[in-house]
């Protein structure tokens, strides 16, 4: 990239330099025709059609060197956008592979992230949310536990019930996340997302307490996602539930837990595509 840019300033240097020498003959021979009709009116040293002509080429010459510039720039634009979108997308590669190596401690969670993901970009597709979204909740569903990298093993593992003091730890991952996530500034609408995907519909959720319309829609969509694959997995202190206890928690959690609009069109989905069902 450093290349790239030396060799765009040098270029821009040179296209300058040849820009202002043209703008400095033309401006010349304008002087140099003034001076003649003002001192040798009736000497034809430099004719109009030669001046003329020379005054069309300098001009031809500038508008040739501008558009050259103009699909250069356009040129340089799209491989900075480019460089800029690999760099974006290795940053949440590194992070994924942790994230990843982290699951693969735990046979519990194993993959839980890679289904969130799948799950929730099925959900949004259905509910025709726009390619903007969908790219976030790629990204967000993710990364969204994240957080947990920071939480000890034995409280993400116990198989008993959690103390006060561990719950409280526990609910504070998605903090963490963004903590970890914090100088990576174009995650900005992910990391929204994921602050809000433990937030309740109905205003009982965390870290904030966010209800209703105050969550934004990826977030309302992973939460489905994230408590359908946690409701379907084994962990360390439960088998999976049923299918019908599953569908009749969902039901139960409209406008409580979850949004009843995200819920319904999961519940339709669940039905048209039982291979959501499959891990």
């Amino acid at each position: 990239m450093k290349n790239n840019k030396r060799q765009e300033q040098k270029y821009h240097s040179v296209s300058h330099g040849f820009k202002i020498a043209m703008v400095a003959i033309l401006f010349f021979l304008v002087l140099t025709r003034l001076g003649l009709l003002l001192y040798l009116p009736k000497e034809d040293v430099l004719p109009d059609e030669i001046l003329l002509a020379v005054f069309l080429f300098i001009v031809l010459y500038l508008w040739f060197r501008e558009r050259k510039d103009y699909h250069n720039l356009l040129a340089l634009t799209r491989d900075l956008d480019t460089a800029y979108s690999a760099l974006k997308q290795a940053h949440i590669n590194v992070i994924t592979a942790l994230i990843k190596a982290e699951e693969e401690k735990d046979s519990y969670t194993k993959g839980h992230s890679e289904r969130v993901k799948k799950i929730s970009l099925i959900i949004a597709e259905e509910m025709h949310l726009d390619e903007k979204s969908k790219k976030v909740i790629a990204r967000s569903g993710i990364l969204h536990d994240i957080g947990k990298i920071g939480i000890a093993d034995a409280i993400l593992n116990k198989k008993g019930k959690l103390t006060d003091a561990e719950w409280e730890i526990i609910k504070s991952h998605p903090a963490k996340a963004i903590h970890i996530l914090g100088p990576l500034k174009f995650l900005a609408a992910e990391k929204k997302a994921i602050l809000d995907h433990h937030e309740r519909y109905d205003g009982k959720g965390y870290p904030s307490g966010h209800r209703g319309k105050e969550i934004c829609h990826e977030a309302l969509i992973l939460a489905v996602a994230d408590a359908f694959d946690a409701m379907n997995s084994k962990r360390a202190y439960r088998d999976p539930l049923s299918r019908k206890s599953i569908i009749a928690i969902l039901r139960q959690c409209r406008d409580t837990q979850h949004s009843a609009e995200v819920v319904d069109t999961f519940l339709s989905l669940l039905e048209k595509r039982p291979e959501l069902w499959e891990k």
